[in-house]
């Protein structure tokens, strides 16, 4: 009995110091990173429940919302039927549903259901799972390396990519690739398959967060698992293990994933190869560097008019990560053959390297461009000629990924790469005999060159437009979220947008409250747009009474009048008031009709 009580007593006690002995061995690098994100995104932080940038930043507030209330069944009878552009159908399926993303935010939503907060909020959770996962990553392949870990998570979490990304919250979920790899590398050494649960998760977080990242995951999932069959890393009964992992994240997402397919086929929501090659990276991005830092602070000014290519993302992720990489893919393979742990990180080395060349072939694009331009002179100055890429074959043979307009996103493959490459660097010193005095300098060179290069000068960058940063919750959305029987609205203005708005903000501002007060709404802002969506909006902002047989002949119920946005007809709310007689709101800046 005593045996079978000091048993108990030795678990118990065994699992209550694990979680110990794993704070004493990541709490430095944990808090550098946590401290690092907050220093970044503070003026985020502070006016999480008041500040958008606007455009995709407000849509992706309401994404996150809308999740939040079909989680919870409040007025959600069909998902993929969302509450913008009423009365079309299938409008959660516009865009990314993010619906990961939207269990994951629901502590926020009942801490603060302003959509505004759950989106700022998991913005700034999301460069820092960047950065640490991206840590504990290379942490686990460099056995322990403290100086290489941190910078591998601060460069992977700051970039020039990821800042470009910083209103993309589907693209920042990128952060669940490195958790993922380390799911694979943990399953591989320990042979515990509560690995491959984790690794499983891992993906379907990831899928259920993005089309987009899912496509590029698993690119980077396939390259992983070939390159461990092709330097025989592992065996074949892992391999297949890892597979089945892979495949079942993949059907767990099928029932979201054949809507998407259905909805794609049926609207011909598919980008042209002249769409993907406009969103494509050049070769010329790779080399620009990102005027947000210090290095490329001096090249633009001493080259002013210089760009970057790519309309979406950043491709620039230094020069220093290069040469490190370099010279550790030339140690490995000189010493591939010394020991079976040479051969091991030879073969993880080169496999990170296929993951990173293929993140860049693909950001390419389908048509090759240098810097701007896909057409180049033919021989002899004839006919313009265009240099083919594999993506062609995408386009070809896999249609279902037509979708993906902004290829040049999978650039951060190439960054990921780079940024685990660093994991090798240690070992490779170290087998190089070189000393501790040299080796500290080395490391000192490479942080500050990886700094100036990569990370951003500034806190995160915000409009200080009174239109993005003093937002709260209109008094007629409250009302309305009061009063469930009023919904199917339109909301009209004479003006498109707020004047001297940079991005669209008025359109993407009605779509995100929405998602507080979750009624239907007659307007939309998303990836894809109904054909007559904008003719029908345009007519009814220029109000006349023959629209009000229109707007009940699709059902609308009520009319929500923006007086302030309304500068260009200032009566457009007294000729809605003649119109239907029916005003049953009306504030400093909005006027509630109804229809019924």
């Amino acid at each position: 009995m005593m045996a079978k009580l000091s048993e108990v007593a030795s678990t118990i006690w065994a699992n209550a110091t694990s979680p110990r002995k794993y704070i004493r061995r990541y709490w430095i690098g944990t808090l550098l990173i946590l401290a690092a994100t907050a220093i970044f995104f503070w003026p985020m932080i502070t006016r999480a429940a008041s500040y958008s940038e606007g455009g995709d930043a407000m849509f992706n507030a309401w994404t996150l919302a809308r999740d939040q209330h079909c989680i919870l069944a409040q007025s959600c009878p069909q998902y993929i039927n969302s509450n913008i552009y009423y009365p079309h159908p299938d409008t959660m399926l516009y865009s990314e549903t993010q619906l990961s993303a939207g269990l994951l935010t629901l502590p926020l939503y009942w801490i603060n259901n302003s959509p505004l907060f759950s989106y700022n909020i998991w913005t700034v959770i999301s460069f820092f799972l960047s950065g640490w996962f991206v840590y504990l990553l290379v942490k686990h392949i460099s056995r322990g390396n403290e100086v290489v870990s941190v910078l591998a998570g601060l460069a992977f979490e700051f970039a020039p990519f990821k800042i470009a990304a910083v209103s993309h919250l589907q693209s920042l979920s990128i952060f669940y690739l490195p958790l993922a790899i380390l799911m694979v590398l943990k399953y591989l050494e320990k042979k515990n398959i509560k690995w491959l649960v984790f690794l499983w998760l891992s993906l379907v977080l990831q899928f259920y967060a993005s089309w987009y990242q899912m496509a590029f995951v698993l690119l980077a999932m396939s390259v992983l698992i070939l390159g461990l069959i092709a330097f025989r890393l592992t065996k074949p009964k892992q391999i297949l293990m890892l597979g089945a992992a892979v495949a079942l994240a993949i059907a767990t997402t099928m029932p979201l994933a054949v809507q998407y397919v259905r909805f794609s086929k049926a609207n011909h929501a598919a980008f042209s190869v002249a769409d993907q090659t406009k969103y494509a990276s050049s070769l010329a991005d790779y080399l620009t560097p990102d005027p947000s830092t210090i290095v490329g602070g001096v090249f633009y000014h001493f080259h002013p008019h210089a760009q970057s290519y790519n309309l979406d993302s950043r491709s620039f992720h230094g020069i220093t990560l290069y040469l490190v990489f370099a010279l550790i893919l030339l140690m490995v393979f000189v010493w591939r053959r010394g020991s079976l742990a040479n051969w091991r990180r030879y073969g993880l080395a080169m496999t990170f390297l296929g993951i990173g060349v293929a993140g860049f072939i693909v950001s390419l694009g389908p048509l090759l461009k240098i810097r701007g331009n896909f057409m180049y002179p033919g021989l002899g100055g004839g006919i313009p000629i265009t240099i083919p890429l594999p993506y062609l074959l995408v386009d070809r043979f896999l249609p279902q990924l037509s979708f993906i307009r902004a290829v040049g996103r999978s650039s951060g493959l190439v960054l990921l790469a780079l940024c685990i490459g660093l994991a090798f660097l240690p070992g490779v010193l170290k087998q190089w005999n070189i000393g501790n005095k040299a080796r500290t300098g080395l490391y000192a060179l490479i942080c500050l060159l990886v700094a100036i290069e990569l990370l951003p000068q500034h806190q995160v960058a915000m409009s200080t437009h009174e239109y993005n940063y003093n937002l709260n919750i209109p008094a007629v959305y409250k009302y309305i979220k009061a009063h469930p029987e009023v919904n199917n609205i339109v909301i009209i203005s004479a003006d498109v947008d707020y004047p001297n708005a940079q991005i669209p903000v008025a359109r993407a501002e009605e779509v995100m409250w929405s998602g507080y007060y979750n009624r239907n709404i007659f307007n939309g802002y998303s990836g894809y747009t109904p054909p007559e969506y904008f003719s029908q909006i345009n007519d009814f902002s220029d109000f006349h009474s023959d629209d009000v047989a229109k707007m009940r002949a699709l059902n609308l119920r009520y009319i929500l009048v923006d007086k302030q946005l309304s500068t260009s007809n200032p009566e457009l709310a007294n000729q809605v008031d003649a119109a239907v007689h029916h005003k049953i709101y009306e504030d400093m800046r909005f006027s509630l009709f109804s229809l019924q």
